[in-house]
């Protein structure tokens, strides 16, 4: 499950990073590729991470910045070690943010 499901989300967040995707477009999408529960189920963190950031994203609860979806990508790519304590220091110090 995981392999594809990192796929579409490859392909999802790209899109995104370039601009091709409107959020209701994002929401469809969503519904039509995924099987929620079993995300929700599984013990893969970044899979869930990431599919609920897009939902989330998609629903307009939460912008994502940039640096976020950078973040998911290249750790869905394998070019990053998935850690949440990375991601929260990501989303909870922006680049424009002077602690």
């Amino acid at each position: 499950m995981s392999n594809r499901y990192y796929s579409e989300l490859i392909k999802i967040i790209n899109g995104i990073l370039e601009g091709k995707y409107e959020k209701d477009y994002l929401e469809e999408c969503l519904i039509d590729t995924f099987d929620c529960v079993k995300i929700y189920d599984s013990e893969d963190e970044l899979l869930t991470d990431a599919f609920f950031t897009l939902t989330h994203y998609a629903s307009g609860e939460e912008d994502i910045d940039e640096k976020e979806w950078r973040f998911l990508l290249d750790c869905l790519l394998g070019t990053r070690e998935y850690s949440i304590s990375e991601k929260m220091n990501i989303t909870t110090n922006p680049p424009n943010r002077q602690d």
